[in-house]
């Protein structure tokens, strides 16, 4: 088939003016006039009508005339237009499109409205109830309509009602629209007549989109929950399909008849017929029309084969509306190794399609997705388009795992890879799509793990001109990387993730054949590539395998981003092949992780650094000729610079003359100072042979107020142009009309030129020679996959040390001690291993990469000094309770052991330390301020000591007691007098 993108588009505009939609008239092409064929809400033709504008016919009988004219001919060389007279069409079955409904010749059939009326396409039905009070006084209201029928939304004048709920609907809220834990409504269940009824819906253990399920009723204390999907990765959660509830996030819990209290709810009963509504005031039911919300599809078109598709067809100007939700009703698919699971539905949905567009439409309110390209698609296009509150994403591009070689559905599965032929298997995929010009706002609103448009197993896309914002998750997904060739471009995407964690505005997952889930090339057994058999990929052979997926580099340019978090572009877990190009970042920065051939060139990051995560040796990443303002210029994480050796150099960093700090592999920060306008060669960033012709200056920007008037462009003698920064249009982003994001805010200051935390203190403690923290970033959870901040980390652990020894590698998080978790409090991994004897057996649960390990070992039986930080209990007696404080190097812990204290000028606070050992010693800083501790031994008074000095010391050993019983004993210090009360460290006798 001849391509004709050119001649099927329909060129529209969306015009959003008083909650109409505006379209333009199609192009008028040559040839003879179309023909038409009229339809109308209701009508019903005899048999044999034309179906002619004085007597039009319902839309089946429409669909009948027109493969009537193509059938015999008459329509053969002509285009052929139906026309929609205005109103709403209810669909009691999707209106089906096959081969036969198809242009001819490369003439277009056209489906659209016959005036300037809005035409509606509803999958519900209009109910005519007569609306009581269900109780003496009360505003609930109670009709009865038909029993039996299956719907879960319910529309008031055209509004998405609420189902009854628990906890009532919040649109504020940070997550479901309110929420609350599973163990609180496993109590609030206890009063439901009928606990079956409910749906739950709740949030991914890692805050990873959403987990929902049903319910078969209560058992024993709580609700009896099966996992029904919409999630990829459930396993995170201890969720397996058919068990429940694991561990999940917040939740909540609707299709309850008693949780119906707030104005808006409504509850249906299927056997009675019963519906019961809680008006909002000024709601006049005896004028409101109410309608329901049934069909999980409207349209479809389906052709036999990628060589028998259904095409040339244009759906041009509707508004689809009143879809049923696809969430409890239909099967999940997982797909791919990304985090996504499907429902192939949508109002619109294409399979076995070619040269279809879909333009100038109203995606309303739907319960699932909007527009959904399934399989075998060819040269579609979805443009002009306004997509607003659907229930799952607006526009699916997703083609068939039998398309893909050695194909693994899962982010836990490795499957041998037996295939390396490079590219897509079958045609059963997406090809030259084109996605221009659509609003998309406020998606997601039932499955969270949803964006504006999604792209999974396809090829060549176009994402262009868009305006995509208010998503729970990224504006933009792409699940893997087959096959490559997409271009995302002039799209602008702000306010994305905004109901989960860890996400981009664009988001990427890269989880190819080359990646296996423990993050480090290690294959499954029985993986054949290039010879090895079973084992780790060489970075060479990983490099060379992930082309055979990405067959065509990924552009992403000229777009802008607002992204309230760490990275607007996450190129995540192997995302590799992608060009980064012209991208202005107004807040948020851009992710590297754990891929190959990344460039990032020519963009402009007004508030974010550049992070690169787990990468390889030659990974082949380039970081060049982009401007970067604010204290931090590169994040990085679990990184080798110089194994790595990617390239970056002519960059241009500004932080209003303040330093510009890198951290390049995640162990903490260093100031590149400037000489002039040139980075001291003294950095050791520099000296690894990283921008070593980078600057600190003033990019001289041109406008009076850039923050303001979103444009950042340079000077024709700023020193980024002297770099090779080449200037681009600050216009050209987004739909034409749409709203703008958020404005930027320069974030120019001093900064910390410490690692950024995540709101617990970021100390490091010693641990058999290794340095040790919490998690201190979302950039460090990010790269260990890791739920939530848990775990002991370990950024450095040198070879030379008792860990190295015992098996230990910079970058572990220890999240289990002798079978105790590691939570997010430290101290749970010092409680367990403080009691532990030396030389006593140790078995350690280490996060790797993405991989957990086990290691085996014994306790140091030497002399170990502990910090302020591993252990130490501190109990405040004040009131209000404003004693303890930790102090770092800045605010008077520098000269301590490891530059940070403990202290308290509160009579009566105490410290407390539980070990093992046959004494201790205990160090802090003394000085005329300080006074007298009062210790106690296991309980019993021991002795009173001072820590006043006639000048201040640093690491003074204050007391020291030996000779006691091999056990584990507790010391215990309570201020007594003085000024303050300081804790430095302990050292244990073995």
């Amino acid at each position: 088939m001849p391509n004709r993108r050119l001649r099927c588009i329909v060129v529209s505009a969306v015009a959003v003016l008083g909650g109409t939609l505006a379209v333009a008239p199609p192009a008028v092409a040559s040839g003879p006039p179309p023909m038409a064929v009229y339809a109308a809400p209701g009508a019903d033709a005899p048999p044999g009508n034309p179906c002619s504008q004085p007597q039009p016919c319902s839309l089946p009988q429409a669909q009948q005339r027109v493969r009537h004219l193509l059938g015999t001919g008459v329509g053969k060389n002509r285009d052929i237009v139906v026309k929609l007279a205005g109103g709403t069409y209810y669909l009691d079955t999707p209106l089906a499109f096959g081969p036969q409904d198809s242009g001819r010749d490369g003439h277009t059939v056209t489906w659209e409205p016959a005036s300037s009326a809005p035409v509606t396409i509803s999958g519900g039905r209009a109910l005519r109830p007569k609306w009581q009070p269900s109780a003496p006084g009360s505003k609930v209201m109670t009709a009865t309509v038909p029993s039996g029928l299956d719907f879960d939304g319910l529309f008031v004048n055209g509004q998405r009602q609420i189902l009854a709920r628990y906890p009532n609907y919040d649109p504020n809220a940070a997550r479901l629209q309110g929420s609350t834990s599973l163990a609180r409504l496993n109590e609030e269940s206890a009063k439901w007549s009928v606990p079956s009824t409910a749906l739950v819906r709740a949030m991914h253990c890692g805050d990873w989109g959403s987990v929902s399920f049903t319910v078969s009723g209560r058992t024993g204390d709580g609700l009896d929950l099966h996992y029904v999907g919409d999630n990829n990765r459930p396993q995170d959660c201890g969720l397996a399909k058919g068990d429940g509830p694991g561990r999940v996030g917040p939740a909540m819990a609707e299709n309850v008849k008693e949780e119906l209290d707030a104005p808006g709810e409504w509850f249906y009963d299927r056997k009675t017929g019963e519906l019961l509504y809680y008006p909002p005031d000024g709601t006049d039911l005896s004028a409101a029309t109410v309608e329901t919300a049934e069909q999980d599809q409207l349209l479809t078109l389906t052709g036999n084969s990628a060589t028998d598709p259904v095409h040339d067809i244009a759906i041009r100007g509707l508004h689809f509306t009143q879809t049923h939700r696809t969430l409890f009703d239909s099967t999940f698919e997982s797909i791919a190794k990304g985090d996504w699971s499907v429902v192939r539905k949508g109002a619109v949905r294409l399979k076995n399609a070619a040269d279809v567009s879909v333009s100038g439409s109203f995606f309303d309110q739907l319960g699932g997705n909007g527009v959904f390209l399934d399989g075998y698609n060819r040269q579609d296009t979805v443009s002009d388009n306004r997509f607003d509150a659907d229930g799952a994403s607006d526009v699916q591009i997703v083609g068939s795992p039998g398309a893909v070689r050695d194909y693994s559905g899962n982010y836990f599965e490795n499957v041998a890879v037996t295939d390396t032929a490079a590219g897509p298997k079958t045609d059963d995929y997406p090809r030259d799509i084109l996605v221009r010009n659509n609003v998309m706002k406020d998606m997601g609103r039932f499955e969270k793990q949803s964006s504006g448009v999604n792209i999974s197993m396809s090829a060549d896309v176009t994402v262009d001109g868009n305006t995509i914002s208010d998503s729970p998750r990224a504006c933009l997904n792409i699940e893997d990387g087959t096959w490559g060739g997409h271009d995302i471009k002039n799209n602008d995407l702000f306010d994305c993730v905004e109901e989960t964690g860890d996400n981009g505005s664009i988001n990427v997952w890269g989880r190819g054949r080359f990646w296996a889930s423990s993050g480090n090339n290690s294959l499954a057994p029985g993986t054949s590539f290039d010879g090895s058999t079973g084992t780790a990929l060489t970075d060479a052979q990983a490099e060379k395998m992930m082309k055979l997926d990405v067959v065509t580099p990924i552009t992403i340019r000229h777009n802008r981003f607002w992204h309230g978090g760490d990275w607007a572009i996450d190129l995540d877990d192997g995302s590799s092949n992608f060009r980064l190009l012209d991208n202005l970042i107004l807040k948020g920065g851009i992710k590297l992780r754990d891929g190959y051939d990344r460039t990032v060139r020519n963009n402009l990051l007004v508030d974010g650094s550049v992070y690169e995560q787990v990468s390889h040796s030659d990974c082949g990443d380039v970081i060049e000729h982009n401007i970067t303002l604010g204290p931090q210029a590169y994040n990085n994480v679990l990184n080798n610079p110089a194994t790595a050796k990617y390239g970056i150099d002519k960059n241009l960093f500004w932080n209003s003359g303040y330093p510009v700090y890198v951290n390049p592999d995640g162990s903490g920060n260093e100031a590149l100072s400037a000489d002039g306008a040139r980075i001291n060669g003294q950095s050791a960033w520099v000296r690894a042979g990283m921008d070593t012709h980078s600057l600190v200056a003033d990019p001289k920007f041109t406008a009076a107020d850039p923050l303001g008037s979103y444009d950042f462009t340079v000077a024709a003698d700023s020193p980024a142009a002297g770099l090779g920064y080449q200037g681009f249009p600050m216009t050209g982003f987004g739909a034409r009309g749409a709203a703008l994001p958020p404005k930027a805010v320069f974030p120019y200051g001093p900064g910390s030129g410490g690692t950024p935390g995540n709101g617990l203190i970021v100390q490091p403690e010693m641990l058999m020679g290794a340095t040790a923290t919490n998690i201190p970033s979302l950039a460090v959870q990010s790269s260990l996959g890791l739920t939530k901040p848990y775990g002991l980390y370990l950024p450095t652990v040198p070879q030379a040390s008792y860990a190295a020894q015992n098996g230990l590698v910079s970058g572990d998080d220890i999240t289990a001690i002798n079978g105790t978790e590691v939570t997010d409090d430290r101290n749970t991994f010092w409680f367990a291993y403080n009691k532990l004897a030396p030389g006593a057996p140790i078995t350690l649960a280490v996060r790797r990469g993405q991989a957990d390990v086990t290691l085996h070992l014994a306790k140091t039986k030497e002399a170990e000094q502990l910090n302020d930080t591993s252990g130490v209990v501190y109990t405040n007696t004040g009131n209000p309770p404003t004693g303890w404080i930790w102090r770092g190097a800045a605010a008077g812990g520098g000269g301590s052991y490891l530059d940070d204290i403990w202290a308290t000028q509160n009579i009566g606070d105490s410290w407390s330390l539980t070990f093992y050992g046959t004494g201790i010693d205990i160090i802090s800083e003394t000085n005329t301020d300080e006074g007298d501790v009062d210790l106690t031994l296991d309980g019993a008074a021991y002795h009173t000591i001072s820590f006043v000095t006639p000048e201040r010391i640093y690491q003074s050993t204050v007391a020291s007691i030996s000779g006691l019983q091999p056990g584990v004993h507790t010391i215990t210090g309570t201020m007594k007098n003085g000024s303050y009360l300081i804790v430095d460290a302990f050292r244990t006798h073995p």
